[in-house]
């Protein structure tokens, strides 16, 4: 109820420069809004900031300018007297709003238990762990450039021509399908193994310097492919890449956790008709059977 009238006021604190320059957030909380006898601390302002901030990484009330503080304690008691004047009504106990309620009541619960169950799961030694995976599939980079075409025929004419000394760099230019790289004479950079597909990767691995590939095939087409070099890389530090680390790890091991229950849970699917099957458990364990 509070996000409805607060949204505008919001959204406008946070997209203007409206901080006030010497103001400090205070550390304790305290009751900064009296309405009809009720009281709204200040603590309740600040989430609803949050709740409107992609991690909650929300300024604290405290450093907004008085006017824009104004506007959302207008808005806090405004929706504050909404919500009891609402209540008085009943409008609470309809089936319509009860729904609503248990279906928002459920949702808050799940998130609760999965950001809980995450950080169960997700512990210092499977984030080091996943680290050294990382930097040791990742420890070689390589710079190549590349000519991609639709067929294994022009692939195949554009190796003879490279052969017979043909400049890679105007041949990319005019021939290349993947236009971004085209426009660079198929210069890609410096790149690891597990930034390329598989089939492009081994190509590249095998080649040694200034050397160029036989054609090879991926889901993009057909790759003529020259290593321009290639070198150790300096692993990314631990601290640096842990937040990417953390969210690649808790989607993962979240996923398994669920799917584990999904598999020890006996599931039905029922049509209309009461014809019952058991749920797949996956679209590839389907097609397996």
């Amino acid at each position: 109820m509070k996000k409805l009238l607060a949204a505008t006021a919001i959204a406008l604190a946070l997209s203007m420069p409206l901080y006030a320059e010497d103001a400090k957030p205070q550390a304790t909380d305290y009751v900064i809004l009296k309405v009809d006898g009720d009281d709204i601390k200040k603590s309740e302002v600040d989430e609803l900031l949050k709740s409107f901030v992609p991690n909650g990484n929300a300024p604290a009330f405290d450093t907004f300018e008085p006017k824009m503080k104004e506007t959302l304690l207008r808005n806090m008691a405004a929706e504050h007297l909404i919500s009891k004047e609402a209540e008085r009504t009943g409008v609470q106990n309809s089936p319509e709003v009860k729904e609503k309620i248990a279906a928002a009541q459920k949702q808050i619960v799940i998130q609760e238990f999965i950001k809980n169950k995450t950080k169960e799961l997700v512990t210092d030694d499977k984030l080091k762990a996943a680290y050294e995976e990382k930097i040791k599939s990742g420890r070689e980079e390589f710079k190549a450039r590349h000519i991609l075409v639709k067929t294994e025929e022009e692939a195949k004419e554009i190796e003879k021509k490279l052969k017979k000394g043909g400049d890679f760099d105007k041949i990319a230019k005019e021939k290349s399908q993947d236009k971004s790289s085209g426009q660079a004479g198929g210069e890609l950079g410096w790149f690891t193994a597990d930034k390329m597909v598989p089939t492009f990767s081994q190509a590249v691995i095998a080649l040694k310097k200034d050397e160029v590939s036989a054609p090879v095939k991926t889901d993009f087409g057909w790759h003529i492919i020259k290593l321009e070099d290639r070198r150790q890389a300096t692993p990314p530090k631990f601290e640096d890449i842990k937040e990417e680390l953390t969210q690649q790890l808790s989607k993962k091991l979240v996923s398994d956790y669920i799917t584990a229950m999904i598999k020890s849970t006996k599931i039905t699917v029922l049509d209309a008709n009461g014809n019952a099957k058991d749920l797949p458990l996956a679209p590839e364990a389907s097609e397996k059977k």
